[in-house]
């Protein structure tokens, strides 16, 4: 969700931009304009879903631009922080559509509280923001892996009905680029960033099956730029995990962290990976550290102890004991096979 503040005094318009960015819902982007001619023209380009201005600024003033919205960006909601304490300023505003009208010096918590009011106002309740967070979620799990089965399904009618239900097309647009912007900050999380975004934020069109379309077109946008990037293979999760580990060997890294790095839930990933390499996440990072602890012994230069910390482990003895249990030998006996001493 968008939001312009529109005030000509920089303190004051610093001091609303901080208390916006307070409130407990973060908004995708806080436009500011000095006046209302400056306003207008981010309205026109930004599409922002919530105004809130000052009355009296050069160029156009507060009541002009509110008129304006009014007339040409119904959809709009405004609220007025003025200093002038007029009724018939109120009620001129009011007249206008404007929702709001603070009087200066505001508390934060009279722009929260008028910021809550103003979103209920567009979406006709709070929205529960764990749904559509769960549902982002998923999306962009099916889309680390290239999963368009699913993917798709997660965008069809019948599972996204009851996601908006009640949802206005405008608060339905604020709903799906928040999603976007949760997808695409976890796929760059992953280290990969979509390159084009394919056209950018969703934009609000004339119905809520119009908006869901243009949502629907980034998200096959970014799943082609992600095939392509991978030259069309599937990313197998559980190579992926093996990669990891192999490449971390000399780490502690735990079951919990390399199942969030190839994006699926611990216990599922658990499993997965048992039943793809018949060996448990911990025995296999057991086997592969002392495959490379048996490769590194060859080395005349290194110290079995400098071994033994290169392959993750601190404890020399810890380590010794693990070594004879998988391979029969003590580390010192498998490097004398080699005749090094």
């Amino acid at each position: 969700m968008r939001v312009l503040i529109v005030e000509d005094e920089p303190v004051i318009q610093k001091g609303l931009v901080k208390m916006v960015q307070r409130y407990p819902v973060s908004f995708t982007a806080i436009y500011t304009a000095d006046d209302g001619e400056a306003a207008l023209e981010t309205i026109q380009k930004l599409e922002p879903h919530l105004v809130l201005t000052d009355l009296r600024m050069k160029r156009m003033d507060g009541l002009d631009l509110c008129e304006r919205i009014h007339r040409d960006y119904s959809h709009v909601q405004v609220a007025v922080i003025s200093g002038y304490n007029d009724f018939q300023y109120a009620q001129r505003a009011m007249a206008y559509g404007v929702k709001r009208y603070l009087l200066k010096p505001v508390l934060q918590q009279d722009v929260h509280d008028m910021l809550r009011e103003l979103i209920s106002g567009m979406t006709g309740s709070i929205i529960p923001v764990h749904k559509y967070v769960d549902w982002a979620e998923q999306l962009e799990q099916h889309i680390w892996l290239l999963q368009r089965d699913e993917t798709n399904r997660l965008l069809d009618d019948r599972e996204t009905s009851g996601l908006f239900e009640g949802l206005n097309v405008f608060s339905m647009d604020a709903v799906l680029n928040d999603c976007l912007q949760m997808i695409v900050d976890r796929l760059e999380r992953r280290g990969w960033k979509p390159q084009s975004r394919c056209c950018g934020d969703v934009k609000a069109a004339n119905t809520k099956k119009e908006t869901m379309l243009a949502f629907v077109a980034i998200i096959n946008g970014i799943l082609a730029e992600l095939q392509l990037t991978r030259k069309g293979n599937y990313k197998d999760p559980v190579e992926e995990a093996k990669a990891f580990i192999d490449k971390h060997l000399a780490e502690d890294v735990s079951l919990e962290e390399v199942a969030k790095r190839v994006g699926l839930a611990r216990t599922y990933f658990s499993a997965l990976f048992k039943k793809m390499t018949g060996e448990t996440f911990v025995h296999y990072r057991i086997r592969r550290r002392m495959e490379e602890a048996r490769r590194l012994l060859a080395v005349p230069t290194m110290t079995i102890s400098d071994i033994s910390i290169h392959v993750g482990y601190e404890d020399y003895p810890h380590f010794t004991k693990t070594f004879k249990n998988l391979v029969g030998v003590s580390p010192s006996e498998y490097r004398a096979s080699f005749g090094i001493e």
